[in-house]
């Protein structure tokens, strides 16, 4: 079919499949409309439709509280064709705000239908919801549904692809991790027992003692790969900007105090609310934050400024120390490259990856002998009015 999508009358309905009743090998589809017609049309365009040799599965929702039980009893659908007004004039982007932050599931595409335009505003849609596409019912004819959909489903094979060979890797480092701890553990054991025998050998005894310092090292960089390995975005909330930063700043507080230092704050934050994994974002905060204190010489003084934004939320942090040299800016974000001497090269490191799980910007400038400024700019995700 190539005209526009005409729709049946009302009666054709077909019931959303149970899990476990998917055809092996087919591409999942959940179809979310409070309209019948439009589940009978959509089955019908795709009644035919295979994509590299598998055909799809369609799985209907008729408001978007079925929606969302649905999407969690089916975390492998491929694409969701969503409608905006069902039994809410949001529903729909309840649905779209449901998946990514709290069921946080990132791979499902989802297609926002609407045939009233007015109720979500396409650019701010997508942009802040995360929606892969946008049609307008209006405008969609069957060729333009099955082009949408074939996009989709390649788009969410692409991230599969790369979310597995991800998880691969993580369960590479977190073996690899456990083999050399096992090997560490050893070292030590066999190190002190040396040393108890050989007490009266100063030379034995000193390198003994350089080959549990090394140990210990070791020891420690394996941890730092293992909690890196960990890092996973958890439920995305709403929270005040200055909330996270406080937690950062009074978590460095404390671990100078125990040491004997301090450090002098000048804070500028103007509140924001903002979406984000609470724990993630103040350990990333504190991960920059102790940064500046470890480049200033003698008592540390760190800028912390806010700037609230209609389209985002810029935190910038910045310190008065010995600032990078431009050959080694390109390296900061690499894994165990410090330039402090007893750093595990894993901090900011971890910023970014933190970055990444929220789809923050991250910048850095840094001028030699005056300081460095890292910015984080965070999307706002309530233009929609579902955040407020």
């Amino acid at each position: 079919m190539t005209d526009s999508i005409v729709f049946a009358a009302e009666g054709n309905d077909f019931a959303g499949v149970e899990s476990g009743v998917d055809e092996f090998g087919t591409w999942k589809i959940m179809i979310v409309d409070d309209q019948k017609d439009v589940h009978t049309v959509t089955r019908l365009v795709l009644e035919d439709f295979a994509f590299e040799g598998r055909k799809v599965t369609c799985i209907s929702a008729y408001s978007g509280e079925e929606a969302k039980e649905l999407i969690v009893r089916h975390p492998d659908t491929a694409v969701m064709l969503l409608d905006v007004v069902m039994e809410t004039s949001k529903a729909g982007l309840e649905v779209a705000q449901f998946i990514r932050a709290k069921a946080l599931n990132r791979f499902v595409r989802i297609i926002l239908r609407t045939g009233q335009p007015g109720e979500a505003p396409e650019r701010e849609v997508v942009t802040e919801l995360d929606i892969n596409d946008y049609c307008q019912k209006t405008e969609l004819t069957s060729d333009r549904l099955v082009t949408a959909v074939i996009t989709a489903i390649r788009s969410y094979r692409d991230l599969k692809t790369i979310d597995e060979g991800r998880r691969g890797l993580h369960l590479l480092a977190m073996a690899v991790a456990h083999q050399i701890r096992n090997r560490t553990i050893a070292i030590s054991g066999f190190a002190n027992l040396i040393r108890k025998k050989a007490s009266d050998s100063p030379d034995v005894a000193e390198h003994i003692s350089t080959i549990l310092h090394e140990s210990s090292r070791l020891e420690s960089m394996v941890k730092d790969v293992t909690n890196y390995a960990s890092l996973e975005i958890g439920e995305v909330v709403p929270v005040g900007i200055r909330d996270l930063l406080e937690d950062a700043m009074d978590g460095i507080d404390k671990g100078l105090e125990a040491i004997g230092q301090t450090v002098e704050w000048d804070a500028f934050c103007p509140d924001q609310t903002v979406f984000v994994d609470p724990r993630l974002s103040v350990l990333a905060f504190e991960a920059i934050m102790q940064n500046c204190v470890d480049f200033t010489n003698g008592k540390a003084k760190v800028k912390v400024t806010v700037a609230p934004g209609r389209l985002a939320c810029v935190v910038k942090v910045t310190d008065f120390g010995s600032g990078i040299i431009e050959d080694d800016l390109s390296h900061v974000y690499d894994p165990f490259f410090s330039l402090k001497p007893k750093g595990s090269g894993m901090g900011l490191c971890i910023v970014r990856k933190v970055a990444m799980e929220h789809q923050w910007d991250l910048a850095i400038e840094s001028t030699l002998g005056e300081g460095t400024t890292v910015s984080i700019v965070i999307p706002r995700r309530e233009l929609t009015g579902l955040g407020s």
